[in-house]
């Protein structure tokens, strides 16, 4: 009897990678650019554009990305970078938290409000990107592109999260209201 192997997602070898790399055009390589720049602007880092851009080749060609078979290679470091820019903006949120936390009583609140905010939404991660987005300063055009969303799809998101948190602000509100009422 023959053990059937799990389904494990085939991949190119880094020097693959570093031969796509070698053999991108011009508008490739523009293309990358463009979208490295989108990803930086929507997250509030100390790191640039280029930063990302590098990071995102960096980790391809040491294998601890890897680039999935039949996946364009373009399209691979376009979701590395935004992958990245995440991580790097989480780090970022976290030590601004840490931050507000060791400062005066309206920053702690401040913090806890933002904290509060960002796990009302930890069942949706999208909507959690796109609030963390809008608390970030991103508007529009920038919070769809960035989480690769269509304008309807980031709408009807953005209605979502409306509710929710009139919702959780308005329940909170009743509350209050009813323990001041006994």
């Amino acid at each position: 009897m023959a053990v059937v192997e799990p389904d494990v997602a085939q991949h190119h070898p880094p020097e693959e990678a570093r031969q796509a790399l070698a053999s991108l055009q011009d508008a490739d390589k523009s293309a990358l650019m463009k979208v490295a720049k989108i990803y930086a602007r929507t997250r509030q880092t100390r790191y640039d554009h280029d930063d990302l851009l590098h990071e995102a080749i960096a980790r391809t060609l040491e294998g601890s990305r890897k680039w999935p078979i039949g996946v364009p290679f373009v399209a691979f470091i376009c979701g590395v970078m935004r992958g990245i820019a995440w991580d790097w903006r989480n780090t970022a949120v976290a030590a601004e938290v840490e931050e507000l936390a060791a400062g005066d009583e309206g920053s702690v609140s401040a913090g806890i409000d933002a904290k509060k905010l960002i796990a009302l939404f930890a069942d949706d991660p999208i909507a959690q990107q796109l609030v963390i987005g809008m608390m970030e300063g991103a508007r529009g055009e920038e919070l769809w592109e960035s989480t690769g969303m269509t304008k309807v799809d980031y709408e009807s998101k953005r209605k979502k999260i409306r509710r929710r948190i009139e919702k959780s602000w308005l329940g909170d509100e009743v509350a209050k209201n009813e323990t001041s009422k006994k």
